[in-house]
């Protein structure tokens, strides 16, 4: 398995071997009204410190709409997905196989600037209401099923795109994001009264991770 400091890496890479591509000339005049995106994930970096422990990130992603309000200044909504799966080897084997999915819907804000005519940033903040569905050995023996908490959410992104051609509405792009669910991540996911081999102060904190991936959109009156 790759280990995640490389991914970054190789992430960077590819930014790099797109943006050489790309002639950084004067800014261009291109106010797409809307489009359709799609990005998808890596999780890393989780924390709080049991979230970490317990779970390894697999997907985040989503899919979406955004409209052009004004010179760029955008907004839209859509659906996401996180997937975890259950670190079998943590707190001593004590929880067994399993995992977490977070379903969510979202609205969106952002900024998106084309600075050639194929080649543009965007910045946004996706917030909405999600559903933490953990489900685990533990869980079934406990409660007899899986364990819910709902939670509200915000995940700030950053997209840097390149169009796969001068005037193409199509377009591929490196997505760097931080996910903040307003929840704990606290023994009550796997049915337990506390942690094994970890501190109280250790299920403290929001729910949080980064997510690395890649994104594609189309791009609806883009000239």
């Amino acid at each position: 398995m790759i280990k995640k400091e490389n991914y970054i890496f190789i992430l960077l890479a590819v930014y790099l071997l797109l943006s050489s591509e790309v002639s950084f000339s004067q800014s261009m005049n291109i106010e797409p009204k809307g489009s359709l995106t799609v990005d998808i994930g890596i999780p890393t970096n989780e924390q709080n410190r049991a979230f970490d422990n317990v779970l390894e990130g697999l997907f985040n992603g989503g899919v979406g709409y955004q409209y052009n309000l004004y010179k760029g200044l955008t907004v839209g909504g859509g659906l996401k997905y996180s997937f975890f799966i259950n670190d079998r080897f943590a707190l001593n084997q004590t929880i067994g196989t399993g995992a977490m999915h977070i379903p969510a819907v979202y609205a969106k804000v952002g900024y998106e600037k084309f600075t050639t005519d194929r080649f543009s940033f965007n910045f946004g903040v996706r917030g909405g209401y999600s559903s933490m569905i953990m489900v685990n050995d533990s869980n079934s023996v406990h409660i007899g099923g899986a364990y819910f908490k709902e939670s509200f959410f915000v995940e700030p992104q950053m997209e840097l795109l390149l169009t796969s051609d001068k005037g193409e509405p199509n377009g591929f792009s490196l997505v760097l994001g931080y996910a903040v669910y307003f929840s704990e991540f606290n023994p009550e996911f796997i049915s337990r009264d506390s942690f094994q081999g970890l501190l109280p102060e250790d299920n403290i904190g929001f729910t949080r991770f980064f997510s690395l991936g890649f994104g594609f959109r189309h791009y609806f009156g883009m000239y």
